[in-house]
């Protein structure tokens, strides 16, 4: 009976959500958005010319291609969070065209692996914060459970003793870790070769092409530290505006039985929009909305917000929200938990008690 109800939940959500129109594509919005981010990055590339002739007449306007490689790293998190909303189908009606137009920007944009991501992302959706199942809390540096930490030895083991603390210092790394599977995943033969190459050559290109022309501009030990540098604020931003979706949320044991709806919104944590954190964030604000509604298009998430708020209020299911800073707080306040317990079992998260397994 309870199955039969919570199913009944989201078939009703799903019918007000559609009633108002919210899951047509809107194709415009992301062809409009990819011709802006693309002026943006072709005026950089520009200014960084400019100042490359500046820096070998004094070396001190170094500090403004740092910048200008900074905003670069920002603008390669921009194309990625679109290549993320093409992966669910968000752009066109067309898989196909999704698909490709996920592959030429994750790849040649972002400079990762569309398929290594696709794959990825798709298991986080479907038992988002389940141990052992959710590859976003399966990864080598943070760790969600105590039992996780106690499984890591050596360098591994020591920044998760210390993961909260340095968690700030981590999303830095972020891009690099996201490079090293991407390359890796392409030795899967769960692809056709031809596409596995195809990914392979892009991402090269996109990594050695920036390389290539801030040497040009300003010599290869700078263009060395200008490529990090963008790597680092790509990463970070990536990260910073995934960490405060499920991180420090409720975790459910491998192999309950939670029925849709609950799993998706108990799980996620929404951060109170803004005009410019919607634009920053890629729409990853409103998670529990992209969770509910995986193919929504992001111009349609604030909208469909006001309708689940709504719905949550009436049926009784607390919804998670709060301001960026405080999301912060909150995740690092987690993990420092699971670093520091010298307890052997599993770090449960208070919240986790109101979940009960449906079965």
């Amino acid at each position: 009976m309870a199955s039969r109800q919570t199913a009944t939940l989201f078939s009703e959500i799903l019918s007000r959500v559609a009633a108002a129109g919210l899951l047509k594509k809107k194709p415009s919005f992301y062809i409009i958005r990819l011709l802006i981010i693309s002026a943006l990055a072709s005026a950089l590339w520009v200014a960084g010319g400019f100042v490359g002739l500046l820096t070998n007449q004094h070396g001190a306007w170094i500090l403004l291609g740092f910048a200008i490689a900074g905003l670069l790293g920002v603008l390669s998190a921009q194309f990625g969070f679109i290549a993320h909303e093409a992966a669910h189908r968000q752009i066109f009606r067309n898989n196909k065209a999704n698909d490709w137009a996920g592959l030429i920007l994750a790849n040649l944009f972002a400079g990762l692996s569309y398929g290594f991501w696709q794959r990825k992302h798709n298991k986080h959706h479907q038992k988002p914060n389940f141990i052992d199942e959710d590859p976003d809390i399966n990864i080598r540096v943070l760790s969600f459970t105590v039992e996780s930490r106690n499984r890591k030895r050596g360098f591994e083991r020591w920044l998760s003793d210390r993961q909260g603390y340095l968690f700030p210092l981590l999303l830095l790394f972020t891009g690099f870790d996201l490079l090293l599977d991407s390359f890796s995943s392409l030795k899967r033969k769960d692809r056709p070769l031809k596409i596995r190459l195809l990914e392979f050559g892009l991402m090269l290109v996109r990594q050695t092409a920036p390389y290539i022309a801030m040497t040009l501009m300003f010599g290869w030990l700078w263009a060395i530290a200008l490529w990090v540098f963008m790597m680092l604020m790509f990463g970070f931003f990536m990260g910073a505006a995934f960490a405060p979706n499920h991180k420090g949320m409720p975790l459910i044991e491998k192999g309950s039985k939670i029925d849709f709806f609950q799993r998706q919104v108990l799980t996620s944590r929404n951060i109170r929009g803004s005009w410019l954190k919607d634009n920053l964030m890629g729409g990853l604000n409103y998670q529990v909305e992209h969770h509910l509604f995986p193919s929504m298009p992001r111009p349609h998430l604030a909208k469909a917000h006001k309708i689940v708020v709504e719905f949550c209020a009436e049926r009784g299911v607390p919804l998670t929200e709060m301001n960026l800073l405080a999301s912060y707080l909150v995740v690092m306040k987690y993990l420092n938990k699971v670093g520091l317990s010298r307890n052997s079992d599993p770090f449960v998260c208070p919240l986790v008690a109101t979940l009960r397994p449906i079965f």
